[in-house]
């Protein structure tokens, strides 16, 4: 029985990472052919990654907690939540942010203390790699707030909830033996094929080598994710991860 629990978890795993990548392609060979996909690309893929992670989470037994979704509650709200159109939503929503607000500002304290370690060395790298002709300049985006909410929303939390959350956690479950990695239980080979694909999958959008280079973060966003039992350090971590080569790329070459 549980030989064939894991094969179905894998075979799920296999087939949902088929199904998105499939969908974003299209989605990416119609950008320039249709204005409405060019001007919401990112929007409607992100949309999919995390419309398909919560759904296929909540069809399975512990639901979103059980795959470290429910970032305190504000993507699992509760049963009585009110239903009065809009204005009811945005309240229900409102009221999900304020009690998630002290999970979510650990999980924010958290992601700072990451970083905090490992950018230093990452701007070294970066520097050396480049060899950039001139001095630093900040040159930050024109909208900086924006950016900055859009890297959380739309990028970092759907691609958190679709590969550290959902597809990590059902790979574990496909594979159970554990193993430590810098003080968290992992099963090597979960951690290790859900950054795979996902560095795979951003090839396949962009076809250059480079964009596989997005392998060892995700090794990072897994590690972090297992180590906070969901995904919501994770998603500051990647978006503070996408700000910091936006700067350096901005601000070197």
């Amino acid at each position: 029985m549980a030989h064939e629990e894991h094969s179905t978890a894998l075979r799920q795993s296999v087939s949902t990472f088929g199904m998105i990548a499939a969908l974003t392609l299209v989605l990416t060979r119609l950008e320039p052919l249709v204005p409405l996909v060019r001007d919401n690309v990112h929007l409607l893929v992100g949309a999919l990654f995390l419309i398909t992670a919560l759904r296929r989470a909540e069809a399975l037994p512990g639901g979103l907690a059980r795959y470290g979704l429910r970032l305190g509650g504000v993507l699992s709200p509760d049963d009585d939540a009110r239903a009065g159109g809009v204005l009811g939503a945005l309240a229900d929503l409102a009221t999900a942010l304020w009690r998630a607000l002290p999970e979510l500002l650990t999980e924010a304290a958290v992601a700072i203390a990451v970083c905090a370690v490992v950018f230093p060395p990452f701007v070294v790298a970066f520097y050396y790699w480049n060899a950039p002709m001139h001095p630093f300049v900040l040159a930050p985006q024109s909208d900086l707030l924006s950016y900055v909410a859009t890297q959380i929303i739309v990028v970092a939390l759907p691609e958190e909830a679709l590969f550290r959350g959902y597809l990590q956690g059902r790979l574990h479950e496909a594979w159970p033996e554990r193993r430590h990695v810098l003080g968290v239980w992992l099963c090597w080979r979960a951690w290790l094929l859900q950054a795979a694909l996902f560095a795979l999958l951003h090839f396949a959008v962009d076809f250059q080598p480079v964009r596989l280079a997005v392998f060892f973060p995700a090794l990072l966003f897994g590690w972090l994710a297992a180590l906070r039992g969901g995904i919501g350090a994770a998603i500051f971590v990647h978006a503070l991860c996408n700000l910091l080569s936006d700067l350096l790329v901005r601000g070197f070459l």
